[in-house]
This record gives C-alpha cells, sequence and structure tokens, in this order.
C-alpha cells in the first residue's frame, strides 16, 4: 500500500514538471528577441528593425523598459538586423533563419557616439553605409518627429545640442593639374531638419583653366566648367521630391580641335505613398546638349551632333500582400535633332527631325515559398508607328543560410524595326542592361554574405544592344573620352565578381572587377562609311579602408578598345581602332586620427595616368596624360 502511494506521487510530479515545460516552451513563442543596451544599462525605445534581403520587406518593433524585444513569426530567409537609438552608433547583424517556427536570441549593445573607444574605427558615417536606405528614411522620419517634441523656447544644454544635432554639413575643396591645364573646384553637401521636412543639399563645382606653360603632347587645351546641384526633400510617410540640375561646358576640345561642347540637364522626381499599400511616383527630365555625344567621324549616325530631348514617366506600385507586388508605368519621351550645322556635312544645314515614343511597362513579384521570389514585367515601346513587346521575368532563390541565386531574362518577342534606332547615353556603374536599350538581356547573380565579414558576388550577363549606346566610364565631364559606343546588332557577354573581405579586425577590402568582349553589329558612320564594331572592356578597382589609422586606399584600372572593320568588302578603307587606359590612385586621410579637432577633417590626394583617344586619330594619342589632384574635406 506504502508503494502505490508512492507510485501516486511520482506520477503526478511527473505529469506537473511536464505540465510545466509544455508551458515553459509555449511561453518563448516563435521569432526573433532579445535584449538591447547602451554601455552600462538596458536601453528603452530603441528601434529595432529586420530587412529580409529577398524580398526587402521591412519589420519594426520598440524595446520596452527593460530593453526587450520581440518580432512574432519572422517567416525564413537572410537577415539584417539594425539596432537604432538617437545618441548611439546603429549596429547592423546579419542573420539567418532556416524557418519561422524556431525562436532565436540576440544582446546587441550601441556605443555612444563619440565616446566609444577608438571611435575613428566606427565612425557614425561608415556604419550609416550599411544600413538600407528604406531604414535610413524611417530613422530620419523618427528623428524629424521627435525633434517637434523639443521646445525651442527653453535653451537648456540638452535642447541646444539636439537642435544642432539636427543638422550635419561637409566641404570639400581641391586643386590640381589635370593633363597640362589647372583644375580647381569644391563641394557641399547639407542634410538637416526644416520643420518635418528632411532637406538634403549636394552642390559640385570644378572649373579648368589652361596653362600656357604646362602644354605638352596629349594635354587639353581649353578650358571649362562644369556644374551640378540637387535637392531631396523627404517630408516622411512616402512622400519625397527631387531637383537637380547638371551643367557643363568647354571650349576648344582636346587636341584634336572642334567646336564648343555643352551639355544641360534637369530633373524632377515626385515619390507619393498613396493609401497603407501603395505608392506613385512621377520624374520629367529635360537634356540639351552639343557635341557631347559625337566626338569623331567615324562615330554612329545615331549619336546625334546636337539634339533636345524631353521625357515624362509616372508609375504606380501597389502591395496587394506581404507576398505579391504590382507596379505599372507610362513612359513619353520626344527627341529633336538637325539644330544648326552638321559638321558630318560639311558645314551645310541639318534637317530638322524628331522621335517620339511612348512607353507602356510593368513589373511585379510573388513569393511562392519563403525562399522562392517569382518576378516578372512587360515592357512595351510604341515608336513612329512601330511596337515593340519586351516580356521580363526572374527568380530570386535563398539557398541556406547566406547564399542566395537572381537570374533575370527580358527578350523583344515582337517588334517593327524603327528606321532610326534610339540613341541612350548611360553611365556603366548605373546601367540597367536589360532596359537600356537592349533587344534581349539574361542576367545571372549568385552572392553570399557572412555577417558583416565577408561578401562574394559572381554574375553574368548576355545582352543584344537594339539601339545606339554610348557608355561612359567616368562621371566626371572631363573624363569623355572615356567610353565606348554599342550599336543595334552588338552582342556583349560580361562577367562580374565582387568580393568583400575583414582581412584582420582592423582592415576591410573591397573588390570589384568587369569584364566583357563582343560586338558584331553594323551600323552606317558620320563619314558615310559602314563598319562592323567590336568592343573589350575590363573595369577593376580594390578599395582598402585601415580602421585603425582611418586610412583609405584605392586603386582602379580601366582598360576600353574599340575596333571598327570595314563592312562589305570596302577597300582602300582600313580598319581604326581605339584603345583607352586610366591607373588611378587615391589615398584618403582622416585628421582626427592625428590631431584632437573639434570636426571631422579628412585629407584626399587623387594620381591618375591615362593615354588612348577617340578613333579620330589624334596626334599624340598615346602620349601620357597625367592628372593630380588634392583636396580637403571637413564635416560638422
Amino acid at each position: 500500500m506504502r508503494a502505490f502511494r508512492q507510485s501516486i506521487r511520482l506520477t503526478i510530479a511527473l505529469a506537473l514538471l511536464s505540465q510545466a515545460s509544455t508551458a515553459f516552451a509555449q511561453a518563448i513563442p516563435a521569432g526573433v528577441g532579445g535584449q538591447v543596451f547602451g554601455e552600462k544599462s538596458p536601453l528603452a525605445a530603441a528601434q529595432i528593425y529586420a530587412y529580409q534581403l529577398a524580398d526587402l520587406s521591412l519589420h519594426k518593433v520598440l524595446t520596452d523598459a527593460q530593453g526587450n524585444f520581440l518580432f512574432r513569426d519572422l517567416p525564413a530567409g537572410l537577415y539584417q538586423i539594425i539596432a537604432h537609438k538617437a545618441g548611439f552608433l546603429p549596429v547592423v547583424v546579419m542573420l539567418p533563419r532556416a524557418t519561422a517556427r524556431v525562436y532565436q536570441s540576440l544582446e546587441l549593445r550601441l556605443a555612444q557616439r563619440g565616446t566609444a573607444p577608438g571611435a575613428s574605427e566606427d565612425d557614425f558615417w561608415a556604419v550609416r553605409s550599411q544600413v538600407p536606405a528604406d531604414v535610413l528614411r524611417d530613422i530620419e522620419t523618427s528623428q524629424a518627429e521627435n525633434a517637434q517634441n523639443v521646445q525651442t523656447a527653453s535653451f537648456t544644454g540638452t535642447s541646444i545640442d539636439s537642435l544642432v544635432s539636427r543638422f550635419r554639413a561637409e566641404m570639400q575643396a581641391l586643386t590640381g593639374v589635370d593633363r597640362g591645364s589647372q583644375l580647381s573646384g569644391g563641394g557641399v553637401v547639407l542634410k538637416g531638419l526644416v520643420g518635418e521636412t528632411l532637406v538634403d543639399l549636394k552642390g559640385n563645382y570644378r572649373q579648368l583653366s589652361a596653362d600656357p606653360f604646362q602644354q605638352s603632347a596629349g594635354s587639353l587645351t581649353g578650358t571649362g566648367q562644369s556644374s551640378s546641384l540637387s535637392l531631396d526633400l523627404d517630408r516622411g510617410h512616402g512622400s519625397r521630391i527631387n531637383i537637380s540640375s547638371l551643367s557643363n561646358r568647354m571650349v576648344n576640345r582636346s587636341e584634336s580641335g572642334g567646336g564648343p561642347v555643352d551639355f544641360e540637364h534637369y530633373q524632377v522626381n515626385w515619390t507619393e505613398r498613396v493609401g497603407e499599400n501603395g505608392h506613385s511616383e512621377f520624374s520629367a527630365h529635360y537634356t540639351a546638349e552639343n557635341n557631347a555625344h559625337r566626338q569623331a567621324p567615324l562615330d554612329p549616325l545615331g549619336i546625334p551632333g546636337i539634339s533636345r530631348s524631353w521625357r515624362i514617366e509616372g508609375a504606380y506600385t501597389e502591395a496587394f500582400s506581404d507576398s505579391n507586388t504590382l507596379q505599372a508605368g507610362l513612359r513619353f519621351r520626344e527627341r529633336q535633332f538637325g539644330f544648326g550645322d552638321d559638321p558630318s556635312r560639311q558645314g551645310k544645314a541639318a534637317e530638322r527631325q524628331a522621335l517620339s515614343s511612348v512607353d507602356l511597362f510593368s513589373r511585379g513579384g510573388v513569393r511562392v515559398e519563403p525562399a522562392v521570389l517569382m518576378e516578372y514585367g512587360l515592357y512595351s515601346t510604341l515608336s513612329d508607328g512601330s511596337v515593340a513587346l519586351t516580356p521580363q521575368g526572374g527568380v530570386v532563390l535563398q539557398l541556406g543560410s547566406n547564399w542566395q541565386l537572381e537570374s533575370t531574362a527580358a527578350r523583344r518577342m515582337y517588334t517593327t524595326a524603327q528606321a532610326n534606332p534610339d540613341f541612350l547615353p548611360t553611365l556603366f556603374e548605373q546601367r540597367d542592361l536589360c532596359e537600356q536599350g537592349s533587344q534581349a538581356c539574361y542576367q545571372m547573380n549568385l552572392s553570399r554574405k557572412e555577417g558583416d565579414e565577408s561578401s562574394f558576388t559572381l554574375g553574368a550577363a548576355h545582352r543584344t544592344v537594339g539601339d545606339t549606346l554610348r557608355l561612359y566610364f567616368s562621371d566626371d565631364f572631363f573624363d569623355r573620352q572615356e567610353s565606348l559606343y554599342l550599336v543595334r546588332g552588338d552582342k556583349l557577354p560580361e562577367v562580374h565578381v565582387g568580393m568583400r573581405h575583414k582581412i584582420s579586425p582592423r582592415v576591410v577590402a573591397k573588390l570589384d572587377s568587369s569584364v566583357a568582349s563582343g560586338g558584331g553589329g553594323t551600323f552606317l558612320a558620320a563619314d558615310g562609311r559602314p563598319y562592323q564594331n567590336q568592343v573589350r572592356y575590363m573595369v577593376a578597382s580594390l578599395d582598402t579602408q585601415f580602421l585603425a589609422s582611418s586610412t583609405g586606399v584605392f586603386v582602379a584600372f580601366h582598360r576600353l578598345q574599340q575596333q571598327l572593320d570595314p563592312a562589305f568588302g570596302a577597300a582602300g578603307h582600313p580598319a581604326a581602332q581605339m584603345e583607352y587606359q586610366r591607373l588611378q590612385l587615391m589615398v584618403s586621410q582622416n585628421l582626427n586620427f592625428l590631431l584632437n579637432l573639434a570636426s571631422d577633417w579628412a585629407v584626399q590626394l587623387n594620381m591618375e595616368l591615362s593615354r588612348g583617344g577617340t578613333l579620330a586619330g589624334d596626334a599624340g594619342s598615346d602620349a601620357i596624360r597625367r592628372r593630380i589632384l588634392g583636396g580637403i574635406a571637413v564635416k560638422f
């Protein structure tokens, strides 16, 4: 009997223990949670973001009085977890989630700005560069709302600090020698809050002045000015407007002579949230150019000597759910050619002509599974009675916790050929291969990321060009010769490799390289003869940051080649070729590491060697050209 009673007690104890363990397991919900600390104690009301890299979805929570936070039922994927609180440096942590049914815990520690050990290593602006733009906009909007609660009438020490921290400015100045001419300039950046609006103002100006004491073969013999201005107004809650202008002018171009070069560009972009899940976009562009894109008599006739162009575009995007998004838009473009005299016709007046087109496009995405994102789209062009339909599609696959595979494809399935191909100047670093004049485009990227320690990207693309493109490899107006043109029918395969690795706790290196070789398109040049185009380029750069000494070293090498072979067996006309090479070394040093300065001062030295030129056969185009620039910048 006694044994029976003990057995009952043991059974009851085991049952209670089982219920307690079940309740304990149910008390910890699936998701991502943890605690945020300052230098000594937990931080309340800190903003915690979970940013999924596959579909760019964003989740946000605030910490409680004890610094605790929790994201419930966070889907599987690769996330950036960002912790932020005013007065502290943001913290960015990579977190892979294999399934939404598990609980993961994090402990995040935020260092106070300006007081952290080795503050040069934890520079605020360097940390901000790791934070996605969507998160930055939300942070800045929150700061704008909090700033409204500051009572400006009571000028206590805290209020003054809060008001001053609402604005940051950066000023730059540079001077040096560029290929035998004096180059000087400056820039300014101003960011701050005006009421509830975040203001971002950027300005840049450069002037090139001929120096008669330094003229040599292959040097620039003229003068020029380049200026740009951009104003970005973000009113929060999805409302944003950007106004920018760009003005460039050069007189008595390089050694080949020629007339003056003028280029002006103005644009307005506006974004507004509509309802809870939608937003609309509107943009207007105007460009006027004179001798800016045609550089030699062998350039295609599709590249205008003088032109004016307008572009107006509107789009609407709606997120129907967390896994389904759709965008639709309309774009109108008009280009006018034939202003003044046409150099290819020995001074005769050029015929005035205009080309206009209406583009209809749509794109969207749907998540089939937590690790699979399907993208789709349709792009159509209506131009002078011609029609082109270009379906687009893509897939994003999450391969494990760190690997991701992306692929896209676009091809014009139906088109009625235009008599005159379109012309689109574009910058290499900002190009969209599948929308910039492509008849067909296929891309694939394989990437791997391990926290902030290292990342790797291997990409391949193959495109068939449908319009005339001039591809610029430098955004500096005085480097216009660093460009290639592509024509209709060119086939251009390209391979890209990108890598970022933390070599040691105080040394971070970033490598980028792109290689392409192709061509095969036939075109009529400005000299009246047909040619077949062949192009090759290699662009490589290595950016190394030495955190211990706040030193940056940037090395880049560009090699561009273009060859024109007479088409259709044309006799008596030899092939023409161009090769351009540029080697750049740029060193920057933060002076706050060496001196105890109130503001953030830095110096920069830029040295470049280049040779080569256009297909015009300039004398001295193989001569070495040198550029040495020194500059200083201050942030406050």
